[in-house]
C-alpha cells in the first residue's frame, strides 16, 4: 500500500524494476469508478499478482488469495487503520503477512516514535 497518489506510478515502476516477474497494477480513489472496478476485478481473478494502491482497499474488498500486504510509511497511520488494512489479507487457509515499513526512528518526530513503540507492543 502506497498512500501517495501523485507518486504511486513511480512506486509501481520501482517495484517492477526490483521484481521483474511481478504483474503489477495500480488502484487509487482518484481513478474513474469503472477503471477502479476493472482493476479490482482483475486482481480478484488473479490477472496480476501485485496491487500498488492507496487506502482505497481499506474497506469492502475481499480477495481471498491476497496473502501479503506491505504498507509504506506505516508510521502515518493509527492502530485502528493499520488493523483494518491488515485485515485485507489472510482471508483463506494460507499464511498471511503484513509488512509495516517506517523510516529510521531518527527521522520520526518524538510523537510518532512514541506511537510506533506503543503499536509494536500490540503486535497487530
Amino acid at each position: 500500500m502506497y498512500n501517495d497518489v501523485e507518486n504511486i506510478q513511480k512506486a509501481a515502476e520501482r517495484l517492477a524494476e526490483l521484481v521483474p516477474e511481478a504483474r503489477i497494477a495500480i488502484g487509487h480513489g482518484q481513478m474513474r469508478e469503472r477503471e477502479l472496478e476493472r482493476v479490482m476485478n482483475d486482481f480478484h481473478h488473479q490477472r496480476f499478482n501485485v496491487l500498488v494502491c492507496t487506502t482505497i482497499i481499506e474497506t469492502g474488498i475481499d480477495i481471498p488469495t491476497a496473502n501479503t500486504i506491505i504498507i509504506e510509511r506505516a508510521d502515518h497511520f493509527g492502530l485502528a487503520q493499520l488493523h483494518q488494512l491488515r485485515g485485507r489479507v489472510g482471508r483463506s487457509h494460507h499464511q498471511a503477512y503484513a509488512w509495516l515499513l517506517t523510516p529510521h526512528p531518527k527521522a520520526m518526530t518524538p510523537m510518532r516514535k512514541n506511537g510506533w513503540r506503543r503499536l509494536r507492543r500490540w503486535r497487530i
